[in-house]
């Protein structure tokens, strides 16, 4: 039976079958593009594991602050005073990045969906942007559990156990592991490759493939570059 003449699913199962059947999900998408419940948990999600994670980055923050001096030139030539206020504006923003989290998700929703989009063109998919759209945010739940299992790592160490804000990103395990930290742009950029993120790399594959109808190489192209990017804004940043 084609996956268009199916019952449309509840957006809450092709929440689930992501995780646990994720072809039955990308089928239930190309048939009926539901997004309201992964939005909903990932929203969620995000703010509450956030929230958690903060005020280990926060302390990170203030520990490293001495390096941070060090290492920027601008920064060393204030006086102590100065810097001191610099540190707790830096320190109160550092605090309310939670807030945003929601945000922050919707941006990555959006330009997965463009990068998908681009390469539904480039292989000659039937897919839309508004199917893309569905797919990101339901891809966006396998984010929420990295984001959980980040939050667990956090409470079990304990906020004094990073010393600065980069650490608390890289509590989970990635290939960033196997390069010394000394190794700053290379160690961020593998960095990014974590468990999760090359799940939901293999999802992206997988929605190009099943909901736009994309060649394998061109959905495998597509799927590996959204994985790429955010390796490579890491990289691009990492001081």
């Amino acid at each position: 039976m084609d996956a268009e003449s199916t019952p449309s699913p509840s957006g809450l199962k092709t929440a689930w079958d992501t995780i646990v059947a994720p072809k039955d999900a990308m089928l239930a998408l190309r048939a009926a593009p539901t997004w309201g419940w992964a939005l909903l948990i990932v929203v969620v999600v995000s703010i509450a594991t956030s929230y958690i994670v903060t005020p280990a980055a926060v302390h990170g923050l203030q520990t490293d602050w001495p390096n941070m001096g060090a290492k920027n030139p601008a920064l060393a030539g204030l006086s102590a005073d100065v810097q001191q206020r610099q540190l707790a504006f830096a320190m109160k923003i550092t605090g309310l990045v939670w807030i945003f989290s929601p945000i922050f998700a919707a941006i990555a929703a959006l330009i997965g969906a463009v990068v998908l989009l681009i390469f539904n063109a480039l292989g000659h998919g039937d897919g839309s942007f508004g199917k893309y759209w569905a797919a990101q945010w339901n891809i966006g739940l396998v984010s929420a559990l990295g984001a959980i299992a980040l939050a667990v790592v956090v409470l079990a160490r304990g906020v004094d156990g990073f010393a600065t804000p980069q650490a608390v990103q890289e509590a989970l395990p990635s290939f960033g592991m196997l390069v010394p930290a000394s190794s700053v742009k290379l160690h961020a950029f593998l960095g990014a490759f974590t468990p999760f993120s090359i799940w939901a790399s293999g999802l992206e594959v997988a929605a190009l493939a099943i909901v736009g109808r994309v060649p394998r190489i061109t959905a495998w192209l597509g799927g590996g570059l959204t994985l790429l990017i955010p390796a490579l804004f890491a990289a691009a940043f990492a001081r």
